[in-house]
């Protein structure tokens, strides 16, 4: 591909990662308007979010699987496809049944855009640049949640909250059109092994090579990390109208300042991946980050003072929403070409557990509390074991990278 088709490639790949968690992120900005309407406790809400990630986390390793099979070009349209079908069932939805079947169907978008968009970037991206577009394309779930903070609360105050969801699918089917005329049909024709700092020596067998280790202390970040983070995304706007006294539009404010924030987060750790320092250094420095975002919204919770919501809307955003880029970017750099798919799809599991408990966690903490201080205390016990295992990662990162750090540099430099 020349450098045009690059430059029309890496926004395509974004918009794939941004319109899968659109649906959730919409429904979070308009939670009140969406618990009142059915009729369902906080706990029911959050099970919308859990139901999504459960299923993204079934499909996720088959889909991996399937990432590194078949043309991208078709893997590409099926993901906006998909994420299209389900807001227009999202749309039509008449009770909470029907929400739990779009729920479903846009966590099966979700299974297949990481590991599709890597494997892309695996194979289009040149070496140098990955971590780069890593970090740009994994901006595109923050400018989802931007999109959706700011937008859908409007939309929804003239048109209720079924009204944005329409718009959703708009974009979805447009881009799946756009999706089958510019995405690559087909692996470049040059495409680098990547022998790396955690990856075990190669046996011949690609298609059975096991993952190296690095990519299961990765898994077991995205976990507990994921748990938090979609935590606090999905009850972060209706804690700041229930328990802070915002109004609607400006709760949704909180999802869409998160996101902004993140957005150039993500991007900015990703070039930082792309330096010498090693990704759990950089993993460590945003799980601690997170940490204190988290304290700053229980201190928001006990002392009611709605700066701390903010400091703690802007630490988010930095640190916990970053995370993915690094994980996923990281993955690139130990693991061969030909398992790009199954390592994203092996991290891609342990995030989207995460994803699944932490709402289900938060909302039944809220229900049975009548607060959301304990649900923000567990973010932060969260978060604490991500610095655990970050640290955990440095330790065999400096007794593995020694004989493997100057291929790197060598390949880097290419």
């Amino acid at each position: 591909m020349n450098n045009r088709d690059f430059r029309g490639l890496l926004p395509l790949l974004t918009a794939a990662m941004a319109i899968g968690p659109l649906l959730t992120y919409g429904l979070s900005s308009t939670s009140a308007l969406v618990i009142d309407s059915l009729g369902i406790t906080a706990m029911q809400f959050g099970m919308l979010a859990t139901l999504t990630f459960l299923t993204a986390a079934a499909l996720s390793l088959a889909f991996g699987r399937f990432s590194d099979r078949f043309p991208a070009r078709a893997l590409l349209v099926t993901v906006f496809a998909g994420a299209a079908l389900s807001f227009v069932v999202a749309a039509l939805s008449t009770n909470y049944l029907w929400l739990l079947a779009a729920m479903a169907l846009s966590g099966a978008a979700q299974a297949l855009s990481n590991p599709v968009t890597n494997r892309v970037i695996s194979d289009h991206a040149p070496p140098a640049k990955r971590s780069p577009w890593i970090g740009v394309k994994q901006s595109g779930v923050q400018a989802s949640q931007l999109a959706a903070g700011i937008g859908c609360p409007t939309l929804a105050l003239a048109w209720g909250w079924r009204g944005p969801l329409w718009v959703g699918a708009a974009i979805a089917g447009v881009s799946a059109i756009l999706a089958l005329r510019f995405a690559p049909s087909r692996a470049h024709g040059r495409r680098s092994a990547s022998a790396l700092e955690f990856a075990p020596p190669s046996s011949g067998r690609t298609g059975h090579r096991s993952l190296p280790p690095a990519i299961w202390v990765f898994a077991a970040y995205a976990l507990f990390s994921g748990a938090a983070l979609q935590a606090t995304n999905v009850y972060l706007p209706l804690f700041a109208h229930d328990e802070m006294g915002l109004n609607l539009t400006v709760a949704g404010l909180t999802a869409a300042i998160a996101g902004l924030i993140g957005v150039t987060a993500r991007i900015g750790w990703g070039r930082a991946l792309a330096g010498k320092t090693g990704p759990f250094v950089l993993l460590l420095i945003l799980a601690s980050g997170s940490t204190l975002g988290a304290l700053a919204l229980l201190g928001a919770q006990l002392l009611g003072w709605r700066p701390l919501l903010w400091l703690g809307v802007g630490v988010h955003g930095a640190t916990a929403l970053a995370a993915n880029v690094v994980l996923m970017a990281g993955a690139l750099r130990v693991v061969q070409t030909s398992t790009v798919g199954r390592a994203s799809s092996a991290i891609a599991v342990g995030m989207y557990l995460g994803f699944a408990c932490g709402p289900a966690l938060m909302g039944l903490l809220s229900d049975h509390t009548g607060g959301f201080a304990t649900g923000w205390s567990a973010a932060v016990a969260l978060y604490t074991v991500c610095i655990a295992l970050s640290l955990w990662g440095i330790r065999g990162s400096d007794a593995r990278t020694p004989s493997a750090a100057p291929r790197e540099v060598d390949r880097l430099s290419l």
